[in-house]
């Protein structure tokens, strides 16, 4: 509640003013970068059937800077603070104006930011759930939720069961990031979904709006019941991505390398995958195979990729639709035409298959290619 808030922000502001020196570490000696915890609290984490209190105890690590631990200190559902005592720089205890409802589950929390009195600040939340009657919810679920990798407005998240039932709808802050709270450690299985939402109507809208799942490790369960750190990123199914990476020619012959991209959807005449040299497949199957020039990244339907290749044999495919892919190289010795004379030039699948992830991007191993000979003609296994 406001009262609450602006309470502890007065407090802040005098525990600030009144503030003792700060503990320094001995000249010469190690500097403290370990930041205080949330040691125990009172009643303890997770208890249960407390009745009806008026008072919290909070004990941390080490000596705290008071004013930053209570700007940083929440707690859920709100209570109006009576007042709030501190015991040395380790003990805080805090009276509420009314004793807590009869069956209420409660959580004191501090908010990631707060200092030591060495000035090292806390970067996790630090969580005390109890309850006044049977039922507790101490489960905790926190992260950073990004479009593309950046933060987005129109990015939406809910949380659901197994089932499909919604018990969490949400939106990340302006940085991304994500809490849910007060949500019960009873083991079933959840699953946070988030979803870009192109048409603007905060509804999720399959075929339009792009959405992400995040399932693992969320299962809370009274061991584990807080997951701090999740990150899901939201992207367009069909955001390409790039391919890269370095081939060495072992030939007497320089340059006049070609290197493509097959899809792993590509079968012969006889419905088969290829897995060896391609100059060595039989002329009839070779006919499925359109090749124009250097540029050309894929076979039949499939748009084409940009492919640049440097000097030193390094390359890299852009704008190239997820899914699988096999490496495909040839060496042109017609004349420079850039098309693939099975006759006089060897070719091999040389790497595959290559995932590729939406927008994501693969590093292919080093590749070598093997010695040719110089007279045209000579047919060559292509993989090394």
């Amino acid at each position: 509640m406001r009262g609450w808030r602006a309470q502890l922000v007065l407090l802040a502001l005098l525990a600030s003013a009144l503030s003792c020196a700060r503990i320094k570490p001995p000249s010469g000696g190690p500097v403290d970068d370990t930041p205080a915890t949330l040691l125990r609290g009172r009643p303890a984490d997770g208890t249960r059937n407390t009745g009806p209190l008026e008072e919290v105890s909070l004990v941390f690590s080490e000596p705290v800077e008071r004013g930053s631990v209570l700007e940083a200190l929440h707690s859920d559902p709100p209570r109006l603070l009576r007042s709030v005592q501190w015991s040395g720089d380790t003990l805080l205890a805090l009276r509420f104006w009314e004793p807590l409802d009869a069956d209420v589950s409660m959580d004191v929390y501090l908010t990631p930011g707060w200092k030591d009195r060495h000035r090292v600040a806390q970067g996790d939340w630090q969580v005390m759930s109890f309850a006044t009657g049977d039922t507790l919810r101490p489960g905790w679920l926190a992260g950073r939720a990004t479009f593309k990798g950046e933060s987005s407005r129109s990015l939406h998240l809910a949380l659901q069961d197994s089932s499909g039932a919604v018990l969490r709808r949400l939106r990340p802050d302006a940085r991304g990031d994500f809490v849910i709270r007060r949500l019960p450690a009873d083991g079933r299985e959840l699953e946070l979904v988030g979803f870009q939402d192109v048409n603007g109507d905060s509804v999720f809208t399959p075929g339009v709006d792009f959405a992400d799942t995040l399932r693992d490790s969320l299962r809370l369960t009274p061991a584990v019941k807080r997951r701090f750190g999740l990150k899901l990123d939201v992207i367009d199914p069909d955001e390409p991505g790039t391919i890269a990476g370095s081939f060495a020619c072992l030939d007497t012959l320089s340059g006049g390398f070609f290197l493509q991209l097959l899809p792993d959807s590509f079968r012969l005449a006889d419905g088969a995958r290829p897995t060896g040299p391609l100059d060595q497949l039989p002329a009839a199957d070779l006919t499925h195979l359109r090749w124009t020039s250097r540029w050309q990244a894929t076979a039949d339907s499939l748009a084409p990729a940009g492919l640049r290749m440097d000097a030193e044999g390094a390359y890299e495919f852009a704008s190239v639709p997820p899914g699988d892919w096999w490496l495909f190289v040839f060496k042109d010795l017609g004349g420079g035409d850039s098309l693939w004379n099975p006759a006089d030039e060897p070719a091999g699948l040389n790497a595959g298959p290559l995932r590729l992830a939406p927008g994501g991007a693969v590093t292919v191993p080093r590749l070598a290619f093997p010695v040719l000979d110089d007279a045209p003609g000579a047919r060559h296994g292509g993989a090394p």
